[in-house]
C-alpha cells in the first residue's frame, strides 16, 4: 500500500445535468485536486459544462459518450482506465457508475459506493464500501443486507461564502429563496401557493426541470406575477442567498439537503419541512424552522415567526452557522472522507 501522500482516488460518475449529488461531486472531486494527500482521476459520462468546469482545476480528466452498462466500448474504457491509472480507491457516484465497476480487480484497488439516497442495492454488489450522506439512509443499506462495519457515513459539505452582504431585513421587502430540481419531491407550489398569505413578501424560485410549466400556471393563477420570479439554475447560488432574506426548503422527500447547509453557511435563516434529512439536521427554534410538510398554514406561519421576531431571527442565524462550521465545512467533510480511505486502504491490504 501506498503512503498517505501518494493516495490514488478514481472519482466516477454518470450524473444527470442538475442535481444535489451532481454538485456535490464537483465539489468534493476539486477538494480532493487541491488536497496534497491524493492524487485524482475523473472519469465521467460527457457533459460539456461539467467537463469544462472541472479541467479548470482538475488536469486528468476523461469523458465517455454512452455511459451506461449495455455500452461494451464503456466497459473497456473503463477497465483500461484502472488499468492504467492504478488507483488505491474507486468512489463511484449512484446506480450505473457501481454498475459499470469491473468484476475482476486489477490492484488490490478498494471500491467505494456513494449513495445519497433509498437506491436499490443490487447496483452496489461490485463495491467492497459503502459511504452514505444521511444515518437514515445508512440504516437502510444495513437493512438490507450490508455489513455495518462496511457502511460509513460521511455528509456533504458547502463551501464558504466569500462574499457576505448586509441582510438587514426591510418589512416591506421581505425576500423569500427555494432553490432546486422542478420535481414533485421539492414541493414548489406548496411555497407558491403560500405566497397569497404573505402580501408584502417577494420570493426567487432557482432552479430547471419539467415542473416550470406548473410553477408558472400557479404563478398566474393566482396574481403573483409580481412578486414571484422563476430563474435558471445557476452555478453561483450566493448570488441568490446574499439577496435573500429567508431560505425555504419546502420538500416533501429530501433525503439530505445541501441548500439547507447552504442557507446556514451563507448566514441567512432556514425554513424546512419535517422531512428526511431536513428533519435531522434541524433542531426547532435552534438553527432553523421546521414546519410539517405540504401545510401552507404551517409554513406560512413560520416565516412570519421568524420575520415578526429578531431575536429568534438571530439566534437561528447564528447557530446556523455554527451548525456549518463544526459539521459540514470543507475541511472537516474532506478530512472524513481521506481518514476512512485510509482506514479501509489498510484493512484490505492486510
Amino acid at each position: 500500500m501506498e503512503k498517505n501522500f501518494n493516495l490514488k482516488v478514481l472519482n466516477i460518475i454518470a450524473g444527470s445535468k442538475y442535481g444535489g449529488a451532481e454538485i456535490f461531486f464537483e465539489r468534493l472531486a476539486k477538494s480532493f485536486e487541491k488536497n496534497r494527500n491524493i492524487k485524482q482521476k475523473i472519469i465521467l459520462r460527457s457533459a460539456n459544462d461539467r467537463f469544462a468546469n472541472l479541467k479548470k482545476i482538475i488536469p486528468d480528466v476523461e469523458q465517455i459518450k454512452l455511459f451506461n452498462n449495455i455500452n461494451l466500448f464503456c466497459h473497456f474504457k473503463i477497465e483500461s482506465i484502472i488499468k492504467k491509472f492504478g488507483p488505491d480507491i474507486i468512489l463511484t457516484w449512484m446506480n450505473r457508475a457501481s454498475k459499470l465497476l469491473p468484476y475482476k480487480k486489477f490492484k488490490n484497488e478498494v471500491r467505494v459506493g456513494r449513495l445519497g439516497g433509498y437506491y436499490k442495492i443490487k447496483n452496489y454488489l461490485k463495491c467492497d464500501y459503502l459511504v452514505t450522506n444521511t444515518l437514515d439512509i445508512r440504516k437502510y443499506v444495513i437493512s438490507q443486507g450490508w455489513d455495518n462495519k462496511k457502511v460509513e457515513f460521511i455528509p456533504n459539505f458547502v463551501p464558504e461564502n466569500k462574499s457576505i452582504v448586509n441582510k438587514s431585513t426591510n418589512k416591506n421587502k421581505i425576500k423569500l429563496l427555494c432553490m432546486g430540481r422542478f420535481h414533485e419531491n421539492k414541493a414548489f407550489e406548496t411555497l407558491i401557493r403560500g405566497m397569497s398569505f404573505l402580501p408584502s413578501y417577494e420570493l426567487s424560485i432557482v432552479g430547471s426541470g419539467q415542473l416550470k410549466g406548473l410553477y408558472e400556471l400557479l404563478i398566474k393563477k393566482y396574481k403573483l406575477s409580481n412578486r414571484v420570479k422563476i430563474y435558471n439554475w445557476s452555478n453561483d447560488i450566493s448570488e441568490f442567498l446574499n439577496k435573500s432574506s429567508i431560505l425555504v426548503c419546502p420538500s416533501r422527500h429530501e433525503p439530505f439537503g445541501n441548500i439547507i447547509i447552504d442557507g446556514w453557511a451563507h448566514k441567512i435563516p432556514v425554513v424546512a419541512s419535517n422531512t428526511g434529512g431536513p428533519a435531522k439536521m434541524i433542531k426547532h427554534k435552534y438553527n432553523g424552522m421546521k414546519f410539517e410538510k405540504d401545510n401552507v398554514f404551517d409554513l406560512t406561519t413560520k416565516i412570519k415567526e421568524i420575520v415578526s421576531n429578531p431575536i429568534l431571527k438571530n439566534k437561528i442565524i447564528k447557530n446556523g452557522y455554527n451548525s456549518f462550521k463544526i459539521n459540514y465545512s470543507e475541511d472537516v467533510i474532506v478530512q472524513k472522507y481521506i481518514s476512512f480511505f485510509n482506514k479501509i486502504s489498510r484493512i484490505c491490504a492486510e
